[in-house]
Parts: structure tokens; C-alpha cells; sequence
């Protein structure tokens, strides 16, 4: 046991050193390709403003930080285009491709990384004899510290300019920690209280499931007195995914149906693989009768259609409720949510998910 940690411990040193050697080519290469303009003392891409930004694309696995999108890495370059001789216009698809190409390395040692560290933890306990409850003990306060900072990072996030995208911010930030309690702590009988709330558990995606049982576990572990945000969060969260999945992903693939058939904008949109489609536009749509090619669609592949997905009784009229629509909203905000506003979120959720 003691020979597998050395060995784990030697990997994940070889994977820091192979993650940090590409993050240092990479960024060694936009500073030479930008040729940027020193600063106060200051050379390269420390001179920058959001330099930080910058220097931590990748995003920290410890963190839950996903990958910086090539959107937000350029926007931060543009904010500093007049501190490069380059032409930052004309290198733009250049510097994209080897952007892509940089994540494309640093992914999967990213992915290595986490399932590493969860890994050693493991040996870790087992080797310390500890129970399962003991175990918990550990994991918790870290879970709970997570969940916090994460309503923080969200509030102090200026660039979140809407409840969705503080929202998806907040769902995102918490999914990672929900991931590593998970897998290190036994959830059974929350897993056994999801599957007896809601039938057809096996076809929810992995993350749907993550953030559903997270969600369970919370409502039974939590003391009543703390902030329930991240678990409404995490229902609505599921539901988006699900709805996306279910309906609207198989939609754009089976129905043969093009952008042209559609109407609302970011269902074309969505149609062209061009956006996102979050849980306020999938609102939208579905309550929206001129969506004619997407209810022909799942007239076949829904009992009941009209009632089970486009019905006030249905899909559409859950969505449009307006009481757990201000609860998703208020979650975004500087507000604390109760636990019973996070079982009004279950039971809604729920609702959902039954009808898809």
C-alpha cells in the first residue's frame, strides 16, 4: 500500500511538471507572437491587465474551475491589443488554433490530475482503517467551505450580468466539490431516496446525477440554519441538462429539422451548434405555440405531447411557474435560500423530470 502512494505521489509529480512545461510553452509563445510592449518594470504577460486570467486558463481542478473559453481568454487579450506591436486582428486565428491546441495537451492531464488525487485519498483512508462515517467527518467541512465560496465567487463575478449566468456560474463552481464528496464518501441512501422520488433514474447523465444526489444529500445533512442556494441551484441545474438532452439535443438530431424551421432566435442558434441553450430560453421555446417543427417532433416521441411538455399542467407551464422561477432567480443574489425553499426546488425539479 505504502509502495502504490510513493507511486502516486512520483505521477502526480510527473503530471504537475508536464502540465506546467506546456502552460509555459504556450504562454512563452504568445508573448513572443504578440511581441508585447513592457510596462513599469514589467515584461511579457505579467505586464498585462487580467495577467492572472491569463496565466490560469487551464482553471484549477482543486478549484472546480473549468477551462477558460477562448471567448473570455481573447476578450482579455483585446482589453490589452494596444500593448502589442503584433496586430492582435490579424494573429487572432493563429493564436485560436494554438489556444485549442494548448488545451487539447492540458485536458487530460488536467482529468489525471483530479482522478489521481481522489485516488490517493482513498488509499489514504483505507489504510487508516476509517469508516465510512469517519470518512464524512473529513470530507464535510471541506464540501461545506466549497459551497460557500462559490456564492461568493458568484456575487463578486462583475462580468455576471444575469441570474442565468450567475446561476450556471454558481452550478458550475459547486459541481466539482459535489463530484469529490461523492467519490469519496458513500451516498448510498441518497442515491436510494432519488431513486424512489423519481423513476427512470438510469438515463440521467452523470453530471444530472451529480448534482441531483448532491442535492439529496444536502437536504438531509445540512443544518436548517445554512444557505440553501447551491442546492436549488443544482435542481434547476439537472433539469436544464435533462430538458437539453431529452427533448432539444435529440430534437436537433433526429427530427430533420433545420435552423429555418424554427423561429425563436436562439433555437436557430442552437440548431446551427452556435449556443447554449439555458434553462430561461428552453422557457421561452416550449411555451411558444409558433415552435411548430419542434412540437411535430415530440408529438412522436412523447405520450401526450401537448399536455405532458407544452401543457400549463406540463413542461411548459413548470417552467413558467412564476414562484420557482424568483426561488432560481433570488439563488443568484445575495439572499439566503431555506431549506424549504430548496424542497419547493425539489418538488419542482421532480415534476419535471417525471414528465421527460
Amino acid at each position: 500500500m505504502h509502495d502504490l502512494l510513493a507511486f502516486l505521489a512520483e505521477q502526480m509529480i510527473d503530471l504537475n511538471k508536464r502540465k506546467q512545461a506546456e502552460v509555459q510553452r504556450f504562454l512563452g509563445w504568445l508573448e513572443g507572437r504578440l511581441a508585447i510592449i513592457p510596462k513599469n518594470g514589467a515584461t511579457g504577460i505579467d505586464s498585462l491587465t487580467g495577467k492572472t486570467i491569463l496565466q490560469s486558463y487551464l482553471g484549477d481542478y482543486q478549484k472546480g474551475e473549468p477551462a477558460r473559453p477562448w471567448a473570455d481568454f481573447y476578450y482579455r487579450l483585446h482589453q490589452n491589443r494596444r500593448r502589442f506591436h503584433a496586430s492582435l486582428e490579424e494573429v487572432k486565428g493563429e493564436i485560436e488554433r494554438e489556444y485549442e491546441a494548448s488545451l487539447a495537451v492540458l485536458l487530460p492531464i488536467k482529468l489525471q490530475l483530479a482522478s489521481t488525487d481522489t485516488l490517493i485519498d482513498k488509499i489514504v483512508y483505507q489504510l487508516y482503517g476509517l469508516t465510512d462515517a469517519e470518512i464524512e467527518i473529513i470530507e464535510c467541512p471541506q464540501y461545506e467551505q466549497a459551497l460557500a465560496d462559490a456564492k461568493q465567487q458568484v456575487l463578486g463575478d462583475k462580468e455576471l450580468t444575469d441570474d442565468d449566468a450567475r446561476a450556471d456560474a454558481l452550478a458550475e463552481k459547486t459541481l466539482v466539490a459535489r463530484q469529490r464528496l461523492q467519490e469519496r464518501v458513500n451516498l448510498a441512501v441518497d442515491e436510494a431516496a432519488l431513486a424512489e422520488a423519481l423513476s427512470g433514474v438510469e438515463w440521467l447523465t452523470d453530471e444530472a446525477r451529480t448534482f441531483l444526489v448532491g442535492a439529496e444529500y444536502d437536504l438531509r445533512t445540512r443544518p436548517a440554519q445554512l444557505d440553501f442556494s447551491a442546492t436549488v441551484v443544482a435542481y434547476a441545474k439537472a433539469v436544464e441538462q435533462m430538458l437539453g438532452k431529452r427533448l432539444f439535443e435529440r430534437f436537433r438530431t433526429e427530427s430533420g429539422a433545420t435552423a429555418g424551421d424554427c423561429k425563436n432566435k436562439f433555437l436557430q442558434e442552437f440548431m446551427d451548434d452556435k449556443r447554449h441553450l439555458t434553462l430561461g430560453s428552453m422557457s421561452i421555446i416550449v411555451q411558444s405555440s409558433k415552435e411548430t417543427a419542434l412540437r411535430a417532433y415530440a408529438d412522436r416521441v412523447y405520450v401526450q405531447a401537448d399536455a405532458t411538455i407544452f401543457g400549463d399542467e406540463g413542461v411548459a407551464g413548470l417552467l413558467a411557474d412564476k414562484a420557482n422561477i424568483e426561488l432560481r432567480n433570488r439563488a443568484a443574489h445575495d439572499t439566503v435560500l431555506t431549506r424549504d425553499d430548496a424542497l419547493q426546488a425539489r418538488a419542482w425539479a421532480l415534476a419535471i423530470l417525471e414528465r421527460l
